[in-house]
């Protein structure tokens, strides 16, 4: 019955809308910044958004010392994530001070989320593929739902528009045995499109149990049908061998194995009905993850092993038009059904249903841009959501190009299903069947501005007052478990500066800062990967010739507790040297130029000072 409801709602939404549709917008109608997708599905410029986004195009990630998405996040300000010792180890995501759980990734708008924790490991995706990244800073619950820290949206390169096909082959080797090799091919043969890409990463680390191996490939086929319309199907893989190397010897397990399976794919038609311009996807995911536990670093005898499968299947249906030829009018619904299971943890598998309509409306105003977004959620197994949201953007009209942006919004965080329904507490970790989704009116104010020539200056501050929030706790038997807390306060600021001193030279700097508190306590929450203060600085340089060299730096305090030995009040440097040439490009990446020794948590340093060189060959 909900799911009639909700495609009753979507076909009055159209056919209410078909009365005020006019003519898409031109360029010049809106001609700032980038052009981004993910603040409101739909085509937008980055200049006319009411939140707070960043973009990372595929040029800007070539200049990046990074080998997959993780270290590509990591450059992002605002962006943080906690770092972990070796390659392609777990790690956490944390925007505004949030929660790695409330931080929603997609790759195409696929959800990554899983239902055993809540979160993403973005080590578990290549970059090689991806010809753009969007994140928005703060609640995005009026258009995507559980997002109460924001969200990542991977966009993947386009199927290819000519004959000839065009691709790339990269090399790379670096210290501690490791090399990795990707290739891509792109092409069109009449009106069948594909993209393909496959790597293979091994390193053997840098001591015992310190090894990973790692699969992944991607492709994408699109086919046009005609009168402005395009199916398009795509499925990504990405599976390894990881183990964490050795643990400190006062700890009870002493490595870990985490093989792991991800897939995860989509069905695409794109075209009009009832003159809106029209996206149904059919979207899946699934993630089989292993977890091995050692208690001697030589044996090969697990101690215990944990096996979990994680299944989500989506429809979404997405619409826009265009009243007045000036305003944007998007509307759609999502449906999902997901499925969680644990040898360990769950005695049987435990499901959800969700449903989704929702409706966004930008009207312009000579210089002020409006924003209208409203989301209704219900989901099987916890409960209803309504979350509006109103936001604004005046444009200075003037030589600075100023902006000065404010948004008011509900956002809400559905927990992860495992935190309901665990019921083997012989880990030490109960379940909470009374755990609540948390709920939070979120205010952001921010200003961007070309002060002089050369310099360009963006600032925001948050404040998201979370009811319900959930931290970790412990239950009268000793038992840790996920707790509903009255109110927690998350707020912060950060400033980005960039100065551009040449064509070819430009310098940046930013300064993160966040406060989580236990409103009821004023007590500070500590734990989850959250930094306190955050500190980027970057030198870049571009010649004409084709060469390149980026000099990054990092600082983070993170809010770990003291048990955890923190050593990261320190600035960490990575360094990228290139060349290019018309179908050769050589790099060279330096990762830990000083050779800091830094971890936020004891049983994670970061490697050593490391040096990997390679090539791209490209047609």
């Amino acid at each position: 019955m909900r799911v009639i409801i909700c495609v009753l709602i979507y076909g009055l939404l159209a056919g209410i809308a078909s009365v005020f549709a006019n003519e898409p917008l031109g360029q010049e109608e809106f001609n700032l910044g980038e052009i981004i997708v993910t603040n409101r599905r739909a085509s937008f410029y980055s200049g006319r958004a009411t939140e707070n986004v960043s973009v990372l195009t595929e040029d800007k990630i070539k200049d990046l010392p990074a080998r997959n998405l993780s270290e590509v996040l990591s450059y992002i300000t605002g962006v943080d994530i906690e770092p972990r010792q070796g390659f392609g180890r777990g790690t956490s995501i944390s925007i505004q001070g949030s929660d790695s759980r409330q931080v929603r990734v997609m790759i195409d708008g696929i959800p990554l989320n899983n239902q055993a924790s809540g979160q993403v490991d973005p080590t578990r995706f290549p970059i090689d593929n991806i010809a753009r990244i969007e994140v928005i800073k703060g609640a995005s619950s009026h258009i995507w739902g559980s997002a109460l820290g924001g969200v990542i949206n991977v966009i993947t390169k386009d199927t290819g528009t000519t004959l000839i096909p065009h691709g790339s082959i990269t090399n790379s080797f670096a210290e501690f045995h490791t090399r990795n090799h990707n290739a891509d091919l792109s092409g069109k043969i009449n009106e069948l499109g594909y993209y393909i890409f496959s790597s293979y990463m091994e390193s053997g680390g840098e001591g015992a149990r310190d090894d990973v191996l790692e699969k992944k490939a991607f492709g994408k086929l699109s086919y046009d049908l005609g009168n402005s319309a395009r199916a398009i199907c795509s499925f990504g893989y990405s599976a390894a061998d990881v183990n964490s190397g050795e643990f400190p010897a006062d700890s009870t397990v002493r490595w870990q194995a985490q093989p792991y399976c991800f897939r995860y794919g989509k069905i695409t038609w794109e075209g009009h009905i009832f003159d809106a311009e029209t996206i149904i996807d059919v979207k899946h995911s699934r993630q089989d993850i292993i977890t091995r536990s050692y208690l001697s670093i030589d044996t090969e005898d697990p101690f215990w092993t944990t096996v979990t499968k994680d299944v989500l299947y989506e429809l979404s249906i997405n619409s826009t038009l265009y009243p007045r030829g000036r305003d944007l009018f998007v509307f759609g619904a999502d449906f999902d059904w997901g499925g969680l299971k644990s040898n360990i943890y769950l005695s049987e598998e435990k499901t959800l249903s969700l449903q989704a309509p929702y409706c966004n409306y930008t009207l312009r105003l000579g210089t002020l841009d409006f924003n209208f977004g409203l989301r209704y959620d219900n989901n099987s197994e916890f409960g209803q959501e309504v979350s509006p949201s109103f936001g604004w953007v005046y444009h200075l009209d003037d030589a600075t190009a100023t902006l000065i942006r404010a948004t008011v919004s509900r956002g809400f965080n559905a927990p992860p299903l495992l935190w309901k329904y665990n019921d083997d507490v012989a880990l030490g970790i109960a379940p909470n069947p009374d755990i609540k989704a948390e709920r939070a009116w979120v205010y952001e104010l921010g200003l961007e501005s070309k002060l002089v020539t050369g310099l360009w200056i963006k600032f925001s501050l948050y404040r998201a007052d979370i009811s319900n929030a959930i931290s970790l706790a412990e239950n009268e038997s000793g038992l840790l478990y996920m707790k509903n807390f009255e109110k927690f306060r998350r707020q912060g600021a950060d400033l980005q500066l960039r100065i551009k001193v040449t064509e070819w030279l430009s310098f940046f700097g930013a300064a993160v800062f966040n406060d989580i508190e236990n409103r009821a306590t004023g007590e500070t929450v500590r734990g989850g990967g959250k930094p306190r203060q955050g500190f980027d600085i970057g030198i870049e340089y571009k010649s004409k010739s084709g060469f390149a060299f980026s000099l990054l730096g990092n600082y983070n305090r993170w809010n770990e507790p003291a048990d955890y030995q923190p050593n990261d009040r320190k600035m960490l440097l990575d360094a990228k040297l290139s060349q290019r040439f018309k179908h050769l490009a050589t790099f060279l990446n330096i990762y830990n130029l000083t050779n800091t020794k830094y971890w936020a948590d004891y049983f994670f340093p970061v490697p050593e000072r490391y040096f990997e060189g390679g090539f791209t060959i490209n047609w």
